[in-house]
């Protein structure tokens, strides 16, 4: 259940998305509603306010697909605002200004082979999530026989467009060289965990418009002289629908209030993106299935929300390896 305030923003960014969801969103978003600082404290330009609200923008933004690195960009506020409050006022501080303003545009640079040695990285990191459009990459490097997490600047990286499924998405190669490196103080594992819930509550916007968009039709579509909503056999496919897209969110939203506790999101990480993230490819499908004809065509968005959904299933761990990880987090192995 949202807080007043939380209710207030999620009208004002869906209205916003509803509005000006194309490609030149990124000046508005960040300049008119600073979205992007949500979690920053104020004296970096920022609101000062939460995960939870950064969450609401997210699973907004997620229902219409914003071609832009909202997600990536505002998560990576909170974790170098998180990584300042540990460290003080270490290097890594300086990229919160631009990311409060939208100057700076983020990505987080998980997973591949990346090592740390005199605050320079090496190394090469493949599927960038909206690698092709940062300015700053927040990095898990190996440094010491321990994991930690680094910021860099783009222009001190190798950044390689790559092509991908989800065409309202980018992702790239990225290749260090010996990059200069900041410390960004953040747990790295709590860095991908929450990057996981984030993918998970945005799954849960998506899946959500898909099931929206699906019963708007079934209530105008018109066949053998009755609307398709009239049909049973359609509205209990709905129904079930429905029920899973609810399952979705509450899950996703769980995981959001586990990020005070380590122990907690630990395991809610993993188990909200392979769930929210299951349900939204489950949704997506039947969304293409239950617009008949018009749903397969590229014209329509259908084909859109499924491509998203495919991909993101298999960022940051695919569902097997997360069944694995949640099993083993849990103590279930």
């Amino acid at each position: 259940m949202d807080t007043p305030e939380q209710a207030a923003l999620r009208e004002t960014v869906r209205d916003f998305c509803r509005k000006h969801a194309g490609p030149q969103a990124w000046a508005r978003l960040t300049g008119e509603l600073g979205l992007t600082g949500l979690a920053i404290p104020e004296c970096h330009g920022g609101a000062d306010a939460g995960l939870a609200e950064v969450a609401v923008a997210v699973e907004e933004t997620g229902r219409v697909l914003l071609p832009a690195p909202y997600l990536s960009t505002a998560l990576a506020g909170a974790v170098l605002s998180e990584g300042e409050a540990v460290l003080g006022a270490g290097e890594a501080a300086e990229f919160l200004p631009g990311i409060a303003s939208g100057a700076l545009r983020a990505a987080f640079v998980l997973g591949g082979s990346v090592t740390a040695a005199d605050g320079r990285l090496t190394g090469v990191a493949h599927h960038v999530l909206d690698g092709a459009e940062a300015d700053l990459f927040v990095v898990r490097a190996r440094d010491g026989g321990q994991d930690a997490l680094f910021a860099v600047r783009a222009a001190d990286a190798v950044v390689t467009p790559a092509g991908t499924l989800d065409q309202t998405r980018s992702q790239a190669t990225v290749e260090f060289r010996d990059s200069p490196a900041a410390a960004a103080g953040c747990p790295a594992a709590r860095a991908e965990d929450l990057l996981r819930v984030m993918l998970a509550v945005e799954s849960a916007g998506a899946a959500a418009h898909c099931l929206d968009v699906t019963v708007d039709y079934l209530k105008t579509r018109v066949q053998f002289g009755r609307p398709l909503g009239a049909f049973q056999a359609l509205r209990h496919r709905c129904a079930d629908l429905a029920v899973e897209v609810t399952s979705a969110r509450a899950t996703a939203y769980a995981a959001v209030r586990a990020a005070g506790s380590p122990a907690e999101l630990a395991v809610l990480g993993p188990l909200a993106k392979r769930h929210c993230v299951d349900v939204f490819w489950h949704v997506a499908a039947e969304t293409i299935q239950l617009h008949g004809g018009i749903g397969f065509t590229w014209e329509h968005e259908a084909h859109r929300y499924l491509k998203r959904a495919k991909t993101s299933q298999l960022l940051h761990g695919n569902p097997v390896e997360l069944r694995r990880l949640v099993s083993e987090r849990a103590g279930l192995g």
